[in-house]
């Protein structure tokens, strides 16, 4: 009798934590927003949210980023063995659409299928949270990026209503990214295509259309001198003569002629504006790359330089086994 009472409890105290959505002003402008200014009926903006859990992992997880903490060592271990063999069969496997992806977007198969290997191992794991509740979570509970997950949330309807997907059923990472490429719901409406042409956008389960969505996503600034570049470099190491400590590690795009720096390779960079990053490892032998507009692209995606970096050196490796 104790079990089935302590079970009722639960389950009415579990509907009353993520029901009390609807109780907020602060939603109730949400939904009237909705409604104004797309279209949505406040009561399909209502029924979804009173579904929503709150998630205090989200919170949690948002607070303390593992990319924070995770060293250049501990990003280089993730272009393993398995990854790289795993993303060369990945290429043999949908090579139609990789020969594709090149020949409309320029961009190298394997800079996309390292991309989708760091994302989710290739499909492997997507994410289990519920991307409704990531994104509730995020936009009513966490202020300091509480305007950023409403406009997420904002377009994540407009997404579902678009290509008419459940919003319950869609699971991503704990920021409320989906599918192979993990695309917050933004650019899934603005850089996700329909790579095979069955009506659909659908990089939560097809591989052909998250191939050709991560070339474009890659490729989206060509014509902006920040661009992919076809046929360019992404990153080679070099050796400076300056202190380790003035030059620090940043996206931005600074001139390589004014640097006292030298590629390994000795080869002859003919750009005015070249990326320059340092990256410090456990064992104290720290690393100095210099990068091309490609490396700057590859930010786009995850604004950080040792994501970056990993993706181009997991796409290196890639490329070696499968020649």
């Amino acid at each position: 009798m104790k079990i089935y009472l302590w079970i009722f409890i639960f389950t009415l105290a579990s509907n009353l934590s993520y029901a009390n959505y609807l109780d907020r002003d602060d939603v109730q402008e949400f939904i009237d927003f909705m409604h104004i200014e797309h279209g949505f009926s406040k009561e399909y903006i209502s029924r979804t949210l009173s579904q929503a859990k709150r998630q205090q992992k989200i919170i949690d997880l948002m607070n303390n980023p593992s990319e924070k903490v995770t060293t250049w060592d501990d990003y280089k271990k993730r272009v393993s063995l398995i990854r790289i063999r795993s993303g060369n069969r990945f290429i043999k496997t949908y090579k139609k659409w990789f020969i594709k992806a090149e020949e409309q977007y320029g961009i190298p198969r394997e800079v996309i299928a390292a991309v989708i290997g760091l994302e989710t191992n290739y499909g492997g794991y997507k994410g289990n949270t519920r991307v409704i509740d990531a994104l509730t979570t995020a936009a009513f509970d966490y202020p300091r990026r509480r305007n950023f997950f409403k406009t997420q949330l904002e377009e994540f309807f407009l997404l579902i209503r678009e290509e008419n997907f459940n919003p319950l059923q869609i699971r991503g990472s704990y920021a409320g990214a989906m599918g192979f490429a993990q695309f917050m719901p933004d650019n899934y409406r603005r850089l996700a295509v329909d790579f095979d042409g069955d009506g659909k956008k659908d990089i939560l389960n097809n591989p052909a259309d998250a191939i050709g969505s991560v070339a474009n996503f890659l490729s989206s600034t060509k014509g902006n001198k920040r661009g992919w570049k076809k046929d360019g470099f992404i990153a080679i190491e070099a050796n400076s003569k300056k202190n380790k400590k003035i030059i620090k590690s940043s996206f931005k795009l600074k001139p390589y002629k004014n640097l006292d720096i030298k590629a390994k390779d000795k080869s002859d960079f003919n750009d005015e504006y070249i990326q320059i990053s340092l990256f410090p490892n456990d064992d104290s032998k720290d690393e100095f790359w210099i990068g091309d507009k490609n490396l700057y692209a590859i930010t786009r995606y995850n604004p950080s330089s040792k994501y970056a970096m990993t993706v181009f050196l997991l796409s290196k490796e890639i490329a070696n086994i499968g020649k």
